[in-house]
């Protein structure tokens, strides 16, 4: 039976993501790439540091810290696109120029939220197939999270079976379709939010903070699913792993 439901599943994900070709989906497709290839290195020390500053931390107090961190990043990111079509005359149209930084700004915060999330499970994400799933299940939302749901055969807490269990040879294919569901779903709601941010009167800001903030929300309430409720105790007992080095966590 979870046999049956698995091979639907990728098949639904490769034949319904009909996404945009181009210049525009290449050029966001690389950006999911470079996303995942940038920040996961960063992960292990990006956690250690939030729980060296706050060594009295649970995992579950954790991933709410990093929630909090991930919203208030995209929020600024947001809040300073809607910011500069404030400036008169030249306001709106630099205001759409940055558009396409400001839309990988927040992908990479997504990413990097994401596999930190799953550094607190102590999940693996070394293999490239692998964390790819786990990413894009996350951040594409509900048609991410039904296609995984039927890929492993389960109705939450489906990370682990991706990380741990799924036959490589069959993640290539459900890579391909989330991609371009992905990069469908995004183009949309990141020009809706770029034509938001460019109003003027301040209006922009409001927007950009805004709309970014229901977006972060919205991976959070994914990854909640994904990953289900954190462990109750750190494995390695108060000796986080690259904890020698790496960005500062509040």
């Amino acid at each position: 039976m979870i046999t049956h439901a698995r091979s639907t599943g990728t098949d639904t994900a490769a034949e319904d993501a009909a996404a945009p070709g181009g210049v525009g989906g290449w050029v966001l497709r690389s950006g999911v790439e470079r996303a995942l290839r940038l920040q996961h290195p960063l992960v292990s020390a990006h956690v250690a540091a939030v729980r060296r500053k706050n060594p009295e931390m649970s995992p579950a107090e954790v991933v709410d810290r990093l929630g909090r961190q991930y919203r208030i990043a995209v929020a600024g990111t947001g809040a300073a696109g809607g910011a500069v079509a404030i400036i008169p005359a030249l306001g709106t149209v630099a205001s759409l120029a940055t558009a396409g930084a400001e839309a990988f700004a927040a992908l990479d915060a997504a990413v990097i939220y994401t596999l930190a999330v799953a550094e607190v499970h102590a999940l693996p994400t070394d293999e490239p197939e692998r964390r790819r799933a786990l990413v894009l299940g996350v951040v594409v939302g509900a048609g991410g999270q039904a296609v995984l749901r039927k890929v492993t055969g389960r109705s939450h807490d489906w990370a682990r079976e991706v990380t741990d269990n799924l036959p490589l040879a069959r993640l290539g294919l459900l890579n391909n379709g989330l991609t371009r569901w992905f990069v469908k779903r995004y183009i949309i709601r990141q020009g809706v939010l770029a034509l938001g941010r460019a109003l003027p009167l301040g209006i922009g800001v409001v927007i950009g903070a805004v709309g970014n903030l229901v977006t972060a929300r919205a991976v959070i309430r994914s990854a909640e699913i994904a990953f289900g409720s954190p462990p109750a105790s750190w494995r390695d007992a108060g000796n986080p792993k690259g904890s020698t080095d790496g960005p500062g966590g509040n």
